[in-house]
């Protein structure tokens, strides 16, 4: 029988999000070359994402009412809309799942963070020719005692029965660091970056990673790498049977 093609959109500059990024830095090279040709050849066949779920905790985190009452709602709502294709009653089913862990587990954030806002989509970052994609899942912010404005991304994870590796928070983290302060350094931006309060929520283990000491030295590491993926980029072929 044969293989089932599937259509793919080729993308012809190089270019990672923020979180591909980081798992790219901590895979092993078989791993790396998935990620390659993932970001390079993505498909175009729907895969199950958990927007719903993230919305719902991004508007809990921001409205500072940590009572579980929004969460419940989002919750029953989900699972009373269990009817269409097997693919949206899979969808709502996952994201329920996602609600009701974010809910046991309970999240922690930034011990210094201020103020909660939802993130967006914000501009991309060119690195030797790689192009940085960022869209924080929300916004952090404090001021310091000296009345000097900060500022830090937030970015959930999730992963049924699996707890996120360290290091992937580690570098998710470090680089969202670095892709702030390059912005700064360009002009681009004009509100320092913080690191202690630019965070990698883990919604299944509740673990809230804030980003490593040593971001500056990760993010000059990140930099080396980005420029050695777009020196690839014109040489990954293409999966299986691929359709452009």
């Amino acid at each position: 029988m044969p293989e089932t093609k599937k259509t793919h959109n080729l993308r012809l500059t190089p270019g990672m999000s923020i979180r591909m990024l980081a798992d790219y830095m901590t895979a092993s090279e078989q791993a790396k070359r998935t990620l390659l040709t993932r970001s390079k050849y993505a498909p175009i066949a729907p895969t199950i994402q958990h927007d719903a779920a993230r919305e719902s905790i991004i508007e809990h985190l921001s409205s500072g009412d940590r009572s579980a009452d929004l969460i419940e709602r989002r919750i029953a709502i989900l699972k009373s809309g269990l009817q269409g294709s097997p693919f949206e009653v899979d969808k709502a089913e996952n994201n329920a799942d996602y609600l009701e862990r974010y809910l046991e587990t309970t999240p922690s954030l930034p011990a210094k963070a201020q103020e909660v806002l939802p993130g967006d989509k914000m501009s991309a970052l060119d690195i030797e020719g790689f192009v940085l994609r960022c869209t924080p899942h929300f916004i952090l912010k404090r001021t310091t005692k000296t009345n000097v404005p900060k500022i830090g991304l937030g970015f959930l994870r999730y992963s049924k029965g699996k707890a996120l590796p360290p290091e992937a928070a580690c570098w998710q983290g470090a680089i969202a660091v670095g892709y702030l302060n390059t912005k700064v350094q360009q002009g681009l931006a004009d509100v320092d970056a913080d690191r202690e309060i630019t965070a990698v929520v883990d919604v299944w283990t509740g673990e809230c990673h804030i980003a490593p000491s040593n971001s500056v030295y990760r993010f000059n590491e990140v930099k080396a790498a980005c420029a050695g993926i777009a020196q690839r980029w014109a040489q990954i072929p293409p999966p299986a049977n691929a359709v452009f």
